[in-house]
């Protein structure tokens, strides 16, 4: 009997599963269930919320983030960045990564500094006003690096920057680095960054009458007289600007030296060539009252230089802070030789 009694039980829960899966099914197509908060208090449910993400900043900008972007740090001064070749491979003191270059930029942005033109550093110094943390991004050489990898990331941040070009080599390829062509500059110009002089053909060293051997542009040379020598270098100067002038159709009037050397006469040459902003290699920042005809900048283009170290040697230039800084040495002549996807070339 018992046995019988197991059986007829077992049969009777088979014959509910059907309507127990069906109750269970209904169940799932109704309505969410309220929480035992909601009932108790007989509140509808509301749809459910996205539970809300906590976002990390990526690496390296957490503290860039949480400086105010209004932040002054100096007034009426401008400090000049150098940069020169951008390039995959980098090199001590002259070439950087795009990756390097980018976050560089994306420092200046964070951390408030207001990127001026050309025009508004001249105008400074005519006794107008600059921005707040002012910097004005410079090229010296014109390597098509520049209108490669620089004019993209300057565009994107609505930057603006000055290519020196040294003028007879435009669209030209010396050893392995290629210099931007006339249609680059356009499309560079286009976008803000205007091209400026670093002479048409005397971004070299040569015997000097001083008996050393050294920057064209400190001379005069050796065996050439001082009116010969200013001749020429009003001659090469004039036609850089004249080319510069013709091609792109904007108005040159700055000069950044080779190496950063120029002698007397040689400055003397670029005035009445129609410079009238020179750029060397010194450190220092650009004041109101600064020599417009021997203006400071800092290498900025080294790999050594972090955004972070970037920043330090900006305030320290400023004036702002005692942070020590360490303004790169100027290259040996001539260049010392520059290492370029594994090769060693000039003219940087």
């Amino acid at each position: 009997m018992k046995r019988k009694a197991a059986l007829v039980i077992a049969l009777c829960l088979l014959l509910s599963l059907p309507f127990a899966f069906a109750q269970i099914a209904s169940r799932f197509s109704r309505s969410p269930a309220t929480s035992p908060i909601a009932a108790s208090a007989n509140i509808k449910p509301t749809a459910t919320a996205q539970p809300a993400v906590a976002t990390t900043p990526a690496a390296g900008t957490a503290q860039q983030a949480s400086r105010p972007v209004n932040e002054i740090y100096y007034r009426d001064k401008v400090v000049v960045l150098i940069y020169h070749h951008i390039d995959a491979q980098e090199a001590p003191g002259l070439i950087i990564s795009p990756e390097r270059f980018a976050s560089e930029l994306d420092m200046l942005l964070a951390r408030g500094y207001h990127v001026i033109s050309l025009d508004q550093l001249r105008d400074f110094l005519n006794g107008g006003t600059v921005p707040t943390n002012a910097v004005l991004i410079t090229f010296d050489d014109g390597y098509e690096s520049v209108h490669q990898y620089a004019l993209p990331e300057l565009q994107k941040r609505q930057m603006p920057a000055v290519a020196f070009a040294i003028v007879k080599y435009v669209g030209q390829k010396m050893g392995n680095l290629q210099h931007y062509s006339w249609d680059g500059a356009r499309e560079m110009t286009a976008a803000g960054i205007t091209t400026q002089s670093h002479t048409y053909d005397l971004h070299n060293f040569a015997p000097l009458a001083s008996g050393k051997n050294g920057p064209l542009l400190d001379g005069p040379l050796k065996g050439q007289s001082a009116s010969d020598y200013r001749n020429m270098v009003y001659q090469d100067l004039k036609r850089s600007r004249d080319e510069i002038e013709s091609q792109l159709h904007q108005p040159v009037y700055a000069l950044a030296l080779p190496f950063g050397a120029g002698g007397h006469i040689a400055i003397q040459a670029a005035v009445d060539a129609g410079f009238r902003l020179i750029f060397t290699t010194h450190y220092g920042v650009v004041t109101r009252g600064s020599n417009s005809l021997a203006l400071p900048r800092v290498n900025a283009g080294g790999p050594n230089i972090t955004p972070a170290k970037l920043d330090a040697l900006i305030k320290a230039t400023a004036g702002v802070t005692t942070t020590p800084h360490v303004q790169p040495i100027k290259p040996a002549a001539p260049h010392g030789g520059v290492v370029a996807s594994g090769k060693k070339v000039k003219r940087i």
